[in-house]
């Protein structure tokens, strides 16, 4: 069973950053968070929030499970229930991680249920992506174009790319994502 290890979350951090080959100044650029904030982070000078916590998991291309615990088995199947959500109340937005421990690619099924159109902010990773829609119209934005992706589109997006994705229709759009770690 993991534990929450609060001693240990900066280490961690920056165990992740170093094996991604970023630099402070680097994470500083993907997150919009400061040098300084960051590195307070990392020796553990400083209390992070849980949202400054998810959106650091978020672009290192991890979870905020793996930031919070100990170290975690490789696993070759994982059930539904054991799933790790997160939910992000102001983009009606829930995203599941699919984790299976090893160094390669991460998972997720993203559901934004309809009602506000609330554009989350403009994203930008250290990983390529790869989303297909299985149900539902998704809206993914970059900077200067928008796209309506319906069930069975995909979009490929290349790592430091800025986006966005939402939902301004009336029924979930349920999404898959390949993360390339």
């Amino acid at each position: 069973m993991n534990t929450i290890n609060l001693d240990k979350i900066g280490t961690k951090i920056s165990k992740i950053r170093k094996e991604k080959g970023l630099t402070l100044r680097d994470l500083s650029e993907y997150t919009g968070f400061s040098v300084g904030f960051l590195s307070n982070l990392e020796t553990g000078k400083s209390s992070p929030t849980v949202n400054d916590l998810q959106w650091v998991a978020e672009i290192l291309g991890t979870d905020i499970i793996t930031i919070l615990t100990d170290e975690k088995s490789p696993k070759m199947i994982i059930r539904k229930n054991e799933r790790i959500p997160t939910i992000y109340p102001d983009q009606n937005m829930t995203d599941e991680l699919i984790d299976f421990g090893y160094d390669r690619q991460i998972y997720r099924i993203i559901t934004i249920e309809p009602g506000k159109a609330e554009k989350g902010r403009l994203a930008r990773h250290i990983f390529s992506e790869v989303c297909i829609v299985i149900e539902g119209t998704l809206t993914i934005e970059f900077e200067d174009q928008s796209y309506d992706l319906e069930k069975g589109d995909s979009v490929y997006i290349e790592r430091r790319k800025l986006h966005r994705i939402f939902n301004r229709f009336d029924k979930p759009a349920i999404s898959y994502w390949v993360f390339h770690k």
